[in-house]
């Protein structure tokens, strides 16, 4: 009994020895590296792989660089700086023993940008040159809307092509997968052969939106319910206008004194604005007729698979300053303009997760449309100033949910400030919403009916000019 104990507490203290090394295949010969279960020495994959490799002790940061590229993480980060560009990983680095070590599909990642691949051989790994063609990868932010996929890696657009449980990207040249697709979310999985990479989606999941990004090229595959899904285009003449009203369902919105709803208004004012578009000969559609619950991806969404000319998001503004009055007409931004502009995009993106709120603040996904929808948002502002009395409150620019992934000029406008006790009771009158739906839709006729700048010409009013009033 006593021999076996003692055989038994010998083979638990070489274990710990035996975990923390494991074989690295390379093409100069097999390495030991740092290990320990399924996590691997990062520092030391990129070294092995010719990678210079640096702390920072002031940041508490690696930085890894070799030719034109350069990554930048944390030990104790989800995040990496990619050649200048905030990019999630698969799975947290963490310090062990001194050690930075993460999972393999992690590892790829913070290899890829210097052409090599890690992955799984017998007991250990096996460090490669990528294989030609693009070397990409597929990882998913969740959001409550559903996920969104993006694929790292190659500047090719593929083709789409979107069935139950599944989706198709079809490329031109030819890629390979830097790492392993693992299950995340509504994605179940995925497999690569020759060009063609198929995706695998829970059920009830589809595909809703899709759109390229650039610097460094993405391509991103939006997922949502099935049963949310809009119906697909039909062919129309004429431009098409999709207006949006905040809100709705169980999330109501802005509350004024006298329980006037954000939800109730907006929705008022966005019929009333498709009523006189349609008087004028302008298609227009709503991409809630109803209080129904609306996800703020799906709403661009619906603009994007309806080819819409234009996209304009329909909101009741806040603010602690129970004085603040007027409109205020917003585009798309990476940074808030002010700090106002901040506030009310933090507000109105309440109801999405972090993830989505944190990827719209790496990608815009509309930058060509920036001078378009300054445009846009300025024609809407300056009859809003006019109806209501106000010299001028400015266009501003801020990171809005709603707004990102728009494919046509898009602005979100909050008609007035249900926190302010006596514009809150005018908003809820049907003669100022009358009013306030004729307001923009004059502007957005008169912005279909202005000249389009060619691109690069004409630059993007300013948002805030100086001497804007403040709240």
């Amino acid at each position: 009994m006593h021999k076996t104990i003692a055989i038994a507490c010998a083979v638990l203290a070489l274990l710990p020895l035996a975990a923390a090394a494991v074989t690295v295949t390379t093409p100069q010969g097999p390495q030991e590296v740092f290990a320990r279960g399924d996590l691997v020495d990062a520092v030391a994959l990129l070294r092995l792989a010719g990678v210079e490799v640096a702390f920072a002790p002031a940041a508490g940061s690696y930085s890894a660089a070799a030719g034109e590229h350069e990554v930048q993480f944390t030990p104790g980060g989800s995040l990496a700086v990619v050649d200048g560009r905030l990019t999630p990983l698969p799975g947290p680095l963490r310090l062990l023993d001194g050690h930075t070590v993460c999972a393999q599909a992690t590892a790829a990642v913070l290899l890829a940008p210097f052409g090599w691949t890690v992955r799984a051989a017998g007991s250990g790994f096996e460090l490669a040159h990528a294989a030609a063609g693009d070397a990409i990868t597929v990882t998913a932010v969740r959001a409550p809307a559903g996920t969104t996929l993006v694929v790292r890696g190659s500047a090719q657009r593929p083709q789409v092509v979107a069935a139950a449980g599944s989706v198709l990207l079809q490329f031109a040249k030819p890629v390979t997968l830097a790492q392993p697709i693992a299950p995340d979310a509504e994605l179940l999985g995925g497999e690569l052969r020759g060009n063609a990479l198929t995706l695998r989606l829970a059920r009830g999941s589809e595909v809703v939106n899709t759109y390229p990004l650039d610097n460094p090229p993405r391509f991103i595959i939006q997922l949502g319910a099935a049963a949310a899904a809009a119906p697909i285009a039909t062919p129309r003449s004429g431009p098409l206008v999709v207006l949006d009203p905040g809100h709705g369902g169980d999330d109501q919105g802005a509350k004024g004194p006298g329980s006037e709803l954000e939800k109730d208004i907006t929705l008022a004012v966005a019929r009333a604005v498709a009523a006189k578009l349609q008087s004028e000969g302008v298609n227009a559609r709503l991409t809630r007729d109803g209080d129904d619950t609306v996800a703020l991806t799906e709403r661009t969404a619906i603009a994007n698979r309806l080819q819409a000319t234009v996209f304009v998001s329909i909101h009741a503004n806040a603010s602690p300053a129970r004085g603040a009055h007027g409109a205020e007409t917003y585009y798309m931004s990476a940074d808030a303009s002010d700090q106002q502009a901040a506030q009310s995009a933090a507000r109105e993106n309440a109801s999405a997760s972090p993830d989505t709120v944190q990827l719209i603040l790496w990608d815009l996904a509309h930058v060509a449309n920036l001078n378009n929808s300054a445009r846009l948002a300025r024609d809407i502002q300056e009859r809003l100033n006019e109806l209501q009395g106000i010299k001028d409150r400015g266009i501003r620019q801020a990171p809005f949910v709603v707004l990102t992934g728009a494919t046509m000029p898009a602005a979100l406008v909050e008609v007035g400030f249900l926190s302010n006790a006596e514009e809150a009771a005018r908003l809820a009158q049907p003669d100022t919403q009358q009013q306030i739906a004729g307001a923009i839709a004059d502007a957005i006729v008169a912005y279909l009916h202005e000249p389009t700048p060619t691109p690069g010409t004409t630059p993007a009013p300013a948002a805030s000019p100086a001497g804007t009033p403040t709240p």
